[in-house]
């Protein structure tokens, strides 16, 4: 199951994209924030974000929670997908790593392939969440991918490199 937040000032804005998700072929848990405070406040991981940028709110804008997220310790980042009436701030959006930018009034069917691409994303972090903190090493003709924690030390010596890793060792 995806666990989705729509963070957004607006209820019906909220509303409508809870509507455009639930009509999407995939199982999901939905959460709704009225502001960026109450989302930090709730420390339930999230898959994917629906974020307004500017939220007539106090407290922090949109883009702000974007770059809290994305500075946090928190391994799961969840997919950024930015929903606002501003096009200025499209650029910004690449600052803290959104998968995407829609603009309101928000189109169903872009919604519904940004979407499905968003989806695909989650699902493929989730089956192989340890590649994107590994080495892929070769050597004498033969490769190995092998995750960081598994590396005790590295060893150089007379150009040869070595790595100590739990499971032996890879030179």
């Amino acid at each position: 199951m995806i666990r989705i937040a729509i963070c957004d000032d607006e209820a019906p804005t909220r509303a409508y994209l809870a509507s455009l998700i639930r009509a999407q072929d995939c199982p999901c848990e939905v959460v709704e924030y009225a502001s960026a405070g109450d989302c930090l406040a709730d420390h339930r991981g999230i898959d994917l974000l629906f974020l307004d940028i500017e939220l007539n709110t106090t407290g922090p804008d949109g883009m702000a929670l974007a770059r809290q997220i994305r500075e946090g310790n928190s391994a799961a980042q969840p997919v950024i997908i930015f929903v606002t009436g501003y096009e200025r701030y499209v650029f910004d959006a690449f600052d803290v790593g959104a998968f995407q930018y829609l603009l309101k009034p928000v189109d169903e069917e872009k919604f519904a392939q940004v979407f499905a691409r968003a989806v695909e994303q989650i699902e493929a972090g989730r089956v192989q969440p340890q590649l994107s903190h590994a080495l892929t090493l070769q050597s004498a003709g033969t490769s190995r991918t092998v995750p960081l924690d598994s590396i005790y030390y590295i060893e150089s010596s007379n150009h040869k490199v070595v790595l100590r890793l739990k499971d032996g060792e890879f030179s």
